[in-house]
């Protein structure tokens, strides 16, 4: 599934679960709208009806109560009058009144007949002492049924509110179990979503770092969206196509380099048979070309010698290791190699020792150019008057009784922008304020593929206040490391020939 479709479900799902809540709602607040018009026109309509009639009754009884007053002043049209008339109007209310409670109209038809036998004998006649008693008792008749019809329609009232608070609480509950059932449902949408694209885009970042390093020897097989996958397979067939140039490239460096040291080992030789005098002797300034020559092809040598060594141990070849080699013996080799050139530099090499001589099963040549590449990068660094400190230490790493080297000089330092590729083969940078010329970057390169094959590492040590410090770890258990491999399980590189 693509990006896209994903992206469009799992938006789509959490809103349709917020559209369902929300119609929830929506029909409860319809539902109760539509109770409350009911309550308006039913209960509401009712006691309005009723009231008007009530009230109706209530004129006619107040009509007859004062005609008592106006008969015994005299008055018997005046007290007539407003009978009829209230009459008349209940008359009118009870025909045209909808449907109201029984007890009511008979009390109502009791009242109309009071006034009409009341008016038919005489308002001011010797019956109305008597009709006096009969509308009293209507009088209290009505007052009660009144009472009784208001609370009928307050408990009425009630029960609706109750129903409109269930239905209201009802939907409430529903729409925020709803909200939550959407909110939970986004959360893990969205926790998968960025799990199905962050964690293959995490493993596509890893290989493509260190594809970046220079190491091809882990494939990549990502799942997720379409374009994730594409991204994978596309990077996948660099990686393949890479490691195949590196492999070629290993190939050709090591058959080059033995090609050219069999040439440049006879000019070796041809070099010292004339400083020897072997083809007669040398004037002084025969002597000193011939010295300047052999000086660049030992050079030379040294330059193809690395580049074997380089890919002899890329291609995973085994170390030549010999049981019972003293680090300090090797260290001591590297620093004679090395103290030629740093007294015409007028530099001092120190070296410390802590603790006794260690012996372990090492490949003495190759570590011996490692410790010799650190040396003479420091060198190269340093001033006139400077120190190069090299010391040797025994520390427990992980359990392990380890060698650790350390080569430290006193010059301007490691650039920042330089430390990530520090250690790769062919990556060479000018040292600002240092007499180090530009050379092709395979002292340290070697350096820390020696510490690896040999099951150790090579790094440079971070926080020095002046100058760099490399440090080199040794176990002294005669452990290696693995070879790094490329696609199926092959080598990575080409074995030209052996050093």
């Amino acid at each position: 599934m693509r990006l896209f479709s994903r992206l469009v479900v799992s938006h789509a799902a959490p809103l349709l679960v917020v559209t369902a809540a929300l119609a929830i709602v929506l029909g409860a607040l319809g539902r109760m709208t539509q109770l409350v018009v009911e309550l308006g026109e039913d209960e509401l309509g009712t006691l309005a009806r009723e009231g008007a009639l009530h009230e109706a009754d209530w004129n006619l009884d107040l009509s007859m109560r004062h005609a008592l007053a106006r008969c015994a002043r005299g008055e018997e049209e005046a007290a007539t009058e407003p009978i009829e008339r209230n009459a008349e109007i209940l008359r009118e209310r009870l025909r045209g009144t909808a449907p109201v409670s029984q007890p009511l109209r008979r009390a109502s038809v009791g009242y109309l007949d009071l006034a009409d036998r009341l008016l038919g004998s005489g308002v001011c006649s010797p019956y109305s002492a008597t009709a006096e008693h009969e509308r009293s008792e209507l009088d209290a008749r009505i007052t009660t049924i009144w009472v009784e019809r208001l609370a009928e329609l307050h408990a009425a009232a009630r029960a609706q509110e109750g129903d409109v608070g269930r239905l209201g609480t009802s939907a409430l509950v529903a729409g925020v179990l709803l909200a939550a059932i959407a909110l939970v449902f986004a959360m893990w949408t969205a926790r998968r979503m960025a799990a199905e694209i962050s964690q293959p885009l995490a493993e596509i970042s890893r290989v493509a770092q260190r594809l970046s390093r220079g190491d091809f020897g882990e494939s990549l097989a990502a799942e997720g969206p379409v374009e994730i996958v594409e991204l994978a397979e596309e990077l996948e067939r660099m990686r393949v196509r890479l490691a195949e140039l590196e492999s070629l490239k290993q190939g050709f460096l090591a058959s080059i380099s033995h090609e050219l040291r069999t040439p440049l080992s006879k000019i070796r030789e041809a070099l010292a048979l004339l400083m020897d005098g072997a083809c007669g002797p040398l004037q002084e300034r025969q002597a000193r070309v011939v010295g300047i020559a052999r000086t660049a092809c030992e050079r030379e040598i040294r330059i193809v010698t690395t580049l074997l060594d380089l890919s002899r141990l890329r291609a995973g070849t085994p170390l030549r290791r010999r049981g019972g080699v003293s680090v300090d013996d090797v260290l001591a080799n590297a620093v004679a190699e090395e103290g030629a050139d740093a007294r015409a530099r007028r530099i001092t090499i120190e070296v410390e020792r802590e603790g006794d001589t260690v012996r372990t099963a090492l490949d003495e040549a190759l570590l011996e150019r490692a410790f010799a590449n650190l040396m003479r990068n420091a060198v190269s660094v340093s001033k006139a008057g400077q120190v190069v400190r090299v010391t040797r230490t025994i520390e427990r790493v992980d359990g392990r009784s380890v060698a650790v080297v350390r080569v430290r000089d006193e010059g301007p330092g490691v650039p920042d922008e330089v430390r990530d590729t520090l250690f790769e083969p062919f990556v060479t940078v000018a040292v600002d304020d240092s007499p180090k010329a530009l050379g092709i970057g395979l002292g340290l390169a070697l350096a820390r593929e020696v510490a690896r094959a040999h099951g150790g590492e090579l790094e440079l040590e971070a926080n020095v206040e002046r100058g760099a410090c490399f440090v080199m770890k040794l176990p002294l258990d005669g452990r290696e490391s693995a070879p790094p491999r490329a696609l199926g399980g092959a080598p990575l590189g080409v074995l030209g020939a052996s050093s």
